[in-house]
């Protein structure tokens, strides 16, 4: 009775193992980050030996145990379940003083068992858990030489060799986790035989269940190397060990999948290219969207990736001209004249000019720009359109002009002195003003004695060239009165002068 329902019991063990491992893996695969992968074992023991049956009067403990040494060779196939071989060789022993009866038989065995992790029922699967709780049980085969002699005389009673019975072990076992690869197993198992006559040499029956027991502690060495991501990269080679990854990315992740890890990728939620660790360049210029400009369109990379089409370094975004080469400083637009004024803006496109007139030129520095004044080449009045109104008397007027800072007629204008001194010489009676000016550029004081040395340079030079006349009016102003604006060059330029007037 006993036998059949050890029987029973294994097969709805296997059973349920076998639902349990079907649920571990299920679950596993649902909600954890580190999926469980089978793994081979082997797990070498030993341990002491323990005979019970009619020689030791029904299992009762006889203090006689005996050494004994095995190993387990096994394939854990999911976190509750596995499957594993067993060996065990031992010298079982036994005394029963009542009936004047030793046993000494010399047994190995070998069997297939099935085993449940216990701990893995009740918790979620945990490769570094410390402790674990385990049952296995199986049919298996044992091989032993017996015999039975007379405790007094040590005589022989019973002899048998080479007998072989079935044997079926369960049991329960501890491990305890000291790496990834190695732990130490504590178990204790029962095998029962299915017929005992052949080791005892006793009648078969209900009195007489021969079986004997194993407790032993062995070393289980794991035959796989730790991953504890899961991932199926090994931790030795897993250059992120503790996040899953991909195999081709030696175990790290790349959430935007551009084949780029996250921990090179220096913009892991985009896709983008290796060139760039991992940032994308949409437009292709070279130009990573982040540092480009203009990320849509490509562009050379002194512009930011911005495009410019008439190639003049002004990008088409900010260029008022995208379309004509033009000069930076003009916003990209041309300046065909190089007064500084874009053409588009020029209403003199052709002739260099001053800003306050739109660029066009004063020739005289009148005021009036050339186009406008009917007397380009002589300062004059907006009154008299550019020309010269002349004072009620003068009959020769002339403007000399000076270098900055000088106080010699420019080379250009020596022709108005001699022809003023041509007509002081035909009309020594003429009466002749030479009135002195200047810039801005120096002092009051400064300039209003520079102006006076450019009035006495035009007065030496006609005297010079035989000027007699003794009715000579000079005067001279510094920067007062300026025909021009001092802001620019060209205004300047035309303050620095001495104007000439000839009155009779």
């Amino acid at each position: 009775m006993k036998k059949i329902i050890t029987r029973f019991s294994l097969i709805v063990l296997a059973v349920i193992a076998l639902q349990l491992c079907s649920f571990s893996l299920f679950a596993q695969s649902d909600s954890t980050k580190q999926p469980f992968k089978g793994y081979v074992y082997l797990q070498p023991n030993i341990g002491i030996s323990q005979y019970f049956g009619s020689l030791n009067q029904k299992d009762y403990w006889n203090q006689n145990p005996k050494f004994a040494w095995g190993a387990v060779l096994g394939y854990q196939i999911c976190p509750v379940f596995g499957i594993r071989t067993q060996f065990m060789k031992t010298n079982l022993y036994s005394e029963r003083s009542d009936r004047n009866e030793v046993l000494n038989a010399d047994l190995w065995d070998g069997a297939l068992n099935l085993t449940i992790n216990v701990s893995e029922i009740f918790a979620k699967y945990n490769d570094k858990r410390f402790f674990n709780f385990y049952l296995f049980g199986g049919a298996g085969y044992a091989y032993f030489n017996s015999t039975v002699k007379d405790i007094s005389s040590g005589a022989l009673a019973n002899q048998s060799t080479g007998q072989n019975e079935f044997v079926m072990p369960v049991g329960a076992g501890a491990s305890f986790r000291l790496s990834h690869n190695f732990s130490i197993n504590l178990e204790y198992g029962d095998r029962t035989m299915f017929k005992g006559t052949n080791l005892d040499f006793t009648q078969p029956g209900d009195d007489n269940n021969v079986h004997y027991s194993y407790a032993s502690a062995g070393l289980q060495i794991r035959f796989d190397a730790e991953d504890s991501d899961g991932d199926g990269v090994k931790n030795k080679k897993d250059l992120c060990p503790d996040v899953p990854g991909k195999i081709e990315l030696a175990g790290c992740p790349d959430k935007d999948n551009d084949g780029v890890a996250d921990k090179d990728d220096a913009c892991p939620d985009i896709a983008g290219k290796p060139a760039f660790k991992g940032c994308p360049d949409t437009d292709g210029d070279g130009i990573i969207d982040g540092q480009d400009a203009c990320p849509m369109l490509a562009g050379p990379k002194e512009l930011n990736g911005c495009p410019d089409k008439d190639g003049d370094g002004v990008a088409d975004k900010d260029d008022k001209c995208p379309d004509v080469f033009g000069k930076k400083e003009l916003a990209g637009c041309p300046d065909k004249d190089g007064d500084g004024i874009a053409d588009k803006d020029d209403a003199c496109p052709d002739v260099k000019g001053l800003p306050q007139y739109k660029g066009c030129p004063d020739t005289d520095g009148d005021g009036i720009p050339d186009k406008m004044d009917k007397c380009p080449d002589v300062f004059g009045v907006a009154a008299n359109y550019g020309c010269p109104e002349a004072a009620k008397g003068v009959v020769q007027q002339k403007t000399v002009y000076f270098n900055s800072d000088a106080s010699v007629v420019l080379a250009r204008d020596i022709i108005f002195l001699n022809e003023i001194s041509a007509y002081m010489n035909e009309h020594p009676n003429a009466i002749i003003s030479v009135a002195g000016y200047a810039d801005n550029r120096e002092s009051v004081q400064y300039n209003l004695r520079l102006s006076e040395k450019r009035a006495d340079y035009v007065i030496e030079y006609l005297k010079k060239k035989g000027m007699k006349s003794l009715k000579i009016e000079k005067s001279f102003f510094g920067k007062s009165n300026p025909v021009a604006d001092n802001s620019t060059a060209e205004g300047r330029a035309l303050n620095r002068r001495v104007e000439i007037n000839i009155t009779e």
